[in-house]
């Protein structure tokens, strides 16, 4: 069953793809659900850094929503899920958290994208950070704001657990998970402890590091510490990209010992064997 449980549609700030285009590509793709995770902020233009703001966000995934089940009736064949992917912030977490009990979601992704104030993920502002700091202080920095957001805990799933090595690596090299296992073991097994899986998101296996997020060490690792929900994801912001690699994620996820992958309806977890 192939299913890609990351994309953006012309509602996220980020994107401009229209909704029918991305579930026709699923369809040809062969993909059987999807589920739509646009971000709530929206982005300063200046800046590019996010701005969130409750009453916007809750009225503009509103009209997510209908849209979605306007589609879903066109388009009976494919399951299409309402999701949203929430950045971790510091002083965006106590509304976030309204916004999350107000909002019926099928589905939540977090993420981090932002350390000491840079956009890690944006190729004009991923220098900020690593072009002065050392591999070690970057890289710790990135992975207490991962556990943060685990702790802060209104999320199904972590998205792109690695991250930090998409532009990272530039300067420091190959990322090896291996100098992280301190600080990554225990994000993991407190994702375990509540409930929180793991995204296998394949947006940079054919640019930037050209690897998995995350590693297949670090999937090695979740297997071991028993997380027991795994999606995947193409991280898709136009219908062209939509179920890119999946199915070499998932050749990558049964090498790591992955048995099954898990799709979402209200928050509630299925697991489907692979």
């Amino acid at each position: 069953m192939l299913i890609d449980y990351h994309l953006h549609n012309h509602f996220s700030p980020d994107s401009r793809e229209d909704t029918r285009k991305i579930v026709e590509k699923a369809i040809e793709m062969g993909i059987k659900e999807i589920c739509i995770t646009n971000h709530p902020e929206l982005h300063d233009k200046n800046t590019g850094k996010g701005i969130f703001r409750s009453k916007e966000a809750r009225d503009r995934f509103r009209k997510i929503k209908a849209e979605l089940d306007d589609v879903q009736k066109e388009h009976p064949g494919i399951s299409i899920g309402f999701g949203v992917e929430l950045e971790y912030v510091e002083n965006w977490m106590d509304e976030l958290t309204e916004f999350v009990k107000e909002t019926d979601f099928d589905f939540i992704l977090g993420s981090v994208h932002i350390v000491r104030s840079v956009i890690i993920s944006s190729h004009l502002f991923a220098d900020e950070l690593y072009s002065k700091t050392d591999e070690q202080t970057a890289y710790n920095a990135y992975f207490d704001n991962m556990m943060s957001l685990v702790e802060w805990g209104h999320l199904d799933v972590v998205a792109h657990f690695d991250i930090n090595k998409k532009f990272g690596h530039k300067f420091y090299g190959p990322f090896q998970p291996e100098k992280y296992k301190d600080r990554i073991i225990p994000i993991l097994e407190r994702m375990k402890e509540k409930g929180i899986g793991l995204e296998l998101n394949t947006k940079c296996m054919d640019t930037k590091c050209k690897e998995l997020f995350p590693h297949p060490v670090i999937l090695n690792w979740a297997v071991e510490v028993g997380i027991n929900n795994f999606t995947f994801g193409s991280d898709a912001h136009k219908a062209k990209d939509v179920g890119q690699f999946i199915q070499e994620a998932m050749e990558i996820a049964k090498k790591a010992g992955i048995k099954s992958i898990s799709t979402y309806s209200k928050r509630i977890p299925t697991l489907h064997a692979i």
